[in-house]
């Protein structure tokens, strides 16, 4: 069975930011490969909580992803978007 890429998505616009892994870590990738490179200019892994602004320009909103969540946040959703999910209630 197929692992589904959970994403946690900013609290103000909803863009998609950084991929939370099984393991708990965090996986960051940003920009475009260049001919013949193996990773793109950003590519991050990240282990322990974090403190990230929203990339999209018109946003700059500051998130905060815990490495230990108490509860899943209501940013955080498993490869599906944010309209997805409140048509499915």
């Amino acid at each position: 069975m197929p692992n589904k890429k959970t994403f946690v998505y900013c609290e103000k616009c909803g863009k998609k930011l950084i991929e939370r892994l099984p393991n708990g870590m965090w996986k960051f990738v940003f920009g475009k490969k260049a001919e013949g490179a193996k990773l793109p200019p950003v590519y991050m892994l990240i282990h322990g909580s974090l403190k990230m602004a929203c990339i999209r320009r018109s946003c700059g909103h500051f998130n905060v992803f815990n490495y230990f969540p108490t509860n899943q946040s209501p940013t955080e959703k498993s490869g599906k978007n944010n309209k997805e999910e409140e048509q499915n209630k």
